[in-house]
């Protein structure tokens, strides 16, 4: 067995290599804000995401031991991604917005990738076999707390984890292990302050006081995880998003200088901008062969028909009446057809409206 500090930093060099520009670890044990986390799925703001209130999933939360035997510490990477590069108000008409973190290769797929190959480093750097455990996004682990306790960086008001002169557009992942490596300082400053231009410029106002959202009124939320109908009075606020929103990272001040970074996540497969009404053109497998190497996948076919059709409606676009009235006429699924229905309704009243 190597020095620990050593092995320390010799993975975080390695992990640097790998595209992680961010690594901290930190104890397993006491599990950070996990008293917030069960009054968060309480209170009922997971929205339909039940699999964040399941008995099994909310236990293993509060103890890692339950997910790896042994536990003993939780290593922390962020990986970096593009900013935005259009301005919120840069959006031709019949064109919907992508989330930027989405136009590229899955970043789950290319995250895992690297995580395993960190794990490969960590074996024979130790020259036995360790305890590891790793997730991007889906593991039932309080990332950003963790984050925070590996002084990687802190929550910001829009629950977002701000990195110090860096941002939030990074991605989030953890190792956990049964090495005892020593730990890192927790990141305590706040670096919100009296600041709230993120809940300012919320469309849907999901921002909650205590640094935690509203999943339910979210447009990241309503765009991918939801899978029904999304309500009539957030429609509007939807906006231009087809997939995914960036609102509150684009007007929080720590990313207006936002520094270039080492790109992990490869060349945009999608263009900034998606045309609405060629979505509604694609049937299942060439929608698969388009997206489902990206994020979009997740949304589904229906899911970005759904989309589309609000952002068409909320556009007022004229000329994707047909095409709306056409999927309306053929569809089956209910999300999608409550969506054309109202995207009609609210392009044909305002060529009411003199």
């Amino acid at each position: 067995m190597p020095d620990l500090l050593v092995l320390k930093e010799n993975i975080k060099t390695e992990a640097a290599r790998l595209g992680f520009n961010h690594i901290g670890v930190a104890p397993a044990l006491p599990v950070p804000h996990y008293q917030e986390y069960l009054d968060w799925v309480q209170a009922g703001n997971h929205a339909g995401m039940h699999y964040l209130s399941r008995q099994d999933t909310m236990t293993k939360r509060g103890d890692p031991r339950l997910i790896l035997d042994g536990c003993q510490r939780v290593i922390c990477l962020a990986m970096p991604y593009k900013p935005p590069k259009a301005s919120l108000d840069d959006l031709p008409k019949g064109k919907g917005r992508v989330s930027a973190y989405a136009i590229t290769r899955d970043y789950h797929e290319i995250i895992r990738e690297n995580l395993t190959q960190l794990e490969d480093f960590i074996h024979a750097r130790v020259g036995k076999r360790v305890r590891l455990k790793s997730y991007v996004d889906t593991g039932p682990i309080l990332e950003r707390s963790y984050a925070s306790q590996a002084g990687i960086g802190v929550a910001g008001k829009n629950s977002c984890l701000l990195i110090q002169g860096i941002g939030s557009y990074f991605f989030l992942a953890e190792i956990l292990t049964d090495l005892g490596l020593p730990v890192d300082e927790p990141y305590v400053r706040d670096l919100c302050g009296t600041c709230q231009r993120c809940i300012d410029g919320c469309p849907t106002g999901c921002i909650l006081p205590d640094r935690t959202v509203d999943a339910g009124r979210c447009i990241s939320y309503l765009t991918i995880e939801n899978k029904g109908c999304i309500p009539d009075d957030l429609k509007p606020q939807i906006g231009n998003w087809v997939f995914g929103c960036d609102v509150c990272q684009i007007v929080c001040p720590h990313n207006a200088w936002t520094p270039v970074q080492k790109n992990s996540l490869g060349e945009p497969l999608l263009p900034v901008f998606l045309d609405l009404q060629a979505l509604f053109s694609l049937e299942e497998e060439p929608f698969a062969e388009k997206f489902s190497v990206t994020s979009l996948s997740r949304a589904k076919r229906r899911g970005m028909r759904r989309n589309a059709a609000v952002v068409l409606g909320n556009q007022k676009l004229k000329e994707a009446l047909p095409i709306l009235k056409q999927t309306l006429h053929k569809e089956e699924d209910p999300a999608v057809m409550d969506a054309c229905r109202w995207a009609i309704h609210e392009i044909e009243q305002a060529q009411q409206t003199p």
